[in-house]
């Protein structure tokens, strides 16, 4: 995460030196300089809301792990639940209909 603010953050001062520069003359390559300027600003925002929502599910994740560990006795880390919650839900989901299959067919021996 640390890569992308950085990311983020040169993105942000490279267009504030191209706006600077486009603005000091009327050469094709001020002019260039001015519309890479706009185009990298509006990545650069796209960017930045990109990354809030990110960090808020990294940080929510750390309490997703809290409750899944605390309510079924496991032990998930924040990067576990983070990066491979679909991968969890699988897993809980198969367990779950291997319950109730097994739980049909011996309820049907009966």
């Amino acid at each position: 995460m640390s890569f992308v603010i950085f990311g983020i953050v040169m993105a942000v001062i490279l267009v504030i030196a191209l706006a600077a520069w486009c603005s000091s003359g009327n050469e094709w390559y001020n002019i260039f300089a001015g519309v890479l300027a706009v185009l990298l600003g509006i990545f650069a925002a796209i960017a930045i809301v990109f990354f809030c929502i990110e960090a808020w599910d990294w940080k929510a994740s750390g309490y997703k792990a809290e409750i899944i560990n605390r309510e079924y006795g496991t032990s998930y880390t924040r990067e576990e639940v983070f990066y491979g919650s679909d991968v969890i839900d699988t897993i809980r989901q198969l367990d779950r209909t291997r319950v109730e299959v097994n739980g049909n067919v011996m309820h049907d021996k009966e």
